[in-house]
């Protein structure tokens, strides 16, 4: 069964390993055609991205929410092509190629030097998938890969658990900087003495089972608080990351520091601040978030949230 399943994975590998092989140029009129597919034949979970849309921006008419959604699909497209794009070429040469740089990265460096390890928190903003460069990318990190470790959720189909590892260990970041968050807690009592960056996408909990609830793109969210408790029970500084667009293709990686006292900190503090800044990033590029997503499912009526 074992040899099957790697065999698959390998069979569905290799379509996106010759692709990848192709220009950047070719992919961004590939991204054009993808668009079209997803939103205009396929109409990708458009009901939900509207939904999502609606309840965030009330301010938008039909028309408005018609249009952001098209724009959304664009998005989602070139974040689908960058990524194959991206399986046969090394971090190096995508900052050569401009597609990341980093903002201000010195203070993710000053709390790693200051503290040992970061706890660091993001969204699904920007193409998040190119993220695992960021010590090349950035011209300040002393941290490398050996330092960097980021949380994943386990798939219920071992063939997609073993493909969601093989698509992410082509480069220098390789499965043994992925945990599952399930283990994750014991994982970092276990390293605690190591010099450690934990990156988590601290999503909203849609099933409203989350430990701390905040006002959320004017909508009242549920969090997913286990990168908060971490961060509290061993004390470890928490830093924000935004990936924000600097034009199509173009992202800029920005940290910011949460806390660097999370012990003194109330629960849900942290929770709350990192939810304010990613707001804010949403709110300044509304397309730049991963809208066909059900954000706040089971969680209310959005037509009485309008009211």
């Amino acid at each position: 069964m074992k040899f099957l399943r790697t065999l698959a994975v390998y069979i569905l590998l290799l379509p996106l390993v010759l692709l990848s092989l192709l220009p950047l140029c070719v992919h961004r009129v590939l991204a054009r055609f993808v668009a079209w597919l997803l939103g205009d034949v396929l109409k990708y979970r458009l009901p939900v991205i509207r939904t999502n849309l609606r309840g965030a921006f009330p301010d938008l008419d039909e028309d408005g929410v018609r249009g952001l959604a098209k724009d959304y699909y664009g998005h989602l497209a070139d974040i689908i092509c960058e990524t194959v794009w991206s399986l046969t070429r090394s971090y190096r040469h995508i900052r050569r190629k401009g597609v990341c740089s980093v903002e201000n990265g010195q203070e993710l460096e000053r709390l790693f030097e200051k503290y040992g390890s970061v706890v660091v928190l993001l969204g699904h903003t920007g193409n998040w998938e190119l993220l695992p460069g960021l010590p090349v990318y950035s011209d300040e990190a002393t941290y490398g890969y050996d330092n960097v470790v980021s949380a994943y959720h386990t798939m219920s189909s071992p063939l997609s658990e073993e493909l969601f590892l093989r698509l992410r260990s082509f480069h220098r970041f390789k499965r043994q900087n992925l945990v599952p968050s399930g283990s994750f807690l014991r994982y970092v009592l276990q390293h605690r003495d190591d010099r450690k960056v934990y990156f988590f996408i601290a999503d909203q909990c849609p099933e409203g089972k989350g430990g701390v609830e905040t006002e959320f793109l004017g909508l009242r969210t549920a969090w997913v608080t286990g990168a908060e408790a971490i961060a509290r029970k061993t004390g470890m500084p928490v830093a924000y990351i935004g990936i924000n667009r600097r034009g199509r293709g173009k992202y800029a990686i920005s940290c910011s520091t949460i806390c660097e006292d999370p012990a003194g900190t109330r629960p849900g503090d942290i929770t709350g601040t990192y939810a304010s800044m990613l707001e804010r990033d949403i709110r300044n590029d509304r397309v730049n978030w991963l809208w066909s997503h059900r954000r706040w499912k089971n969680i209310w009526n959005y037509e009485k949230n309008k009211q």
